[in-house]
């Protein structure tokens, strides 16, 4: 078993939490291409460090999912997010001087995706101060690990919409919704994902239709 770290929004990590997220969806940073890439006559996966010559042919995009660079099932993902810390209680300062690494633990530090429950957003000086983003996070301050159960390669627009849902995307598409709220604006699911999708990568993101790594997980 291997281990890999992984970097979540806010709002993923709330979703992760909840419990209501169990797929993530990550572009590929080499793209497939040549003929046959959507059938059987073999593609070739670009490796940007060379040319397209010396990247890895498959046979089929099935194939593919072993080259994934987060893992295969049964590997570990350890959740980055944007985080501060450690925070040590007064009582515990001088125990903190003698040992400073006795404190890095996740149970020292403080998450931003948890800010209204600590009900920051009152205090602006709590709420900006000593943040660090996720990417900087170190393995000792994760809270969060994932045990990867599925791997697979498909396009982001062959997403479905229990896909959506597992994604952790909240919509109100539901009739009963409609019934209840008479909300006539409501959006299907992948229509919401799209949306999401396109805030977080690019207005043109979800028309390019780039391949990605559609990883399947639960909390470990």
């Amino acid at each position: 078993m291997k281990e890999r770290p992984i970097l979540f929004s806010e709002q993923r990590v709330r979703a992760l939490l909840a419990g209501q997220q169990t797929q993530t969806r990550r572009i590929m940073k080499s793209q497939p291409f040549g003929p046959g890439q959507d059938n059987h006559e073999g593609c070739y996966v670009v490796d940007v460090t060379s040319n397209h010559l010396h990247g890895k042919k498959m046979m089929s995009m099935t194939n593919l999912s072993y080259q994934c660079p987060y893992g295969q099932p049964g590997d570990r993902l350890w959740v980055r997010e944007t985080w501060r810390g450690p925070i040590v209680p007064a009582e515990q300062l001088q125990d903190y001087e003698r040992s400073p690494a006795n404190f890095r633990q996740a149970q020292y530090c403080q998450y931003r995706a948890d800010s209204r429950d600590m009900g920051l957003q009152h205090d602006k000086e709590s709420e900006t101060f000593g943040w660090q983003t996720g990417i900087h996070m170190p393995r000792w301050a994760s809270r969060i690990d994932l045990l990867i159960t599925q791997v697979r390669a498909e396009r982001i627009q062959d997403i479905s919409d229990d896909d959506v849902m597992a994604e952790g995307v909240q919509t109100d598409s539901h009739f009963l919704n409609h019934f209840f709220t008479m909300n006539s604006e409501s959006i299907a699911p992948k229509e919401a994902y799209r949306k999401a999708w396109e805030k977080q990568y690019g207005g043109t993101s979800w028309e390019v239709n780039p391949w990605v790594w559609v990883i399947e997980f639960r909390r470990a």
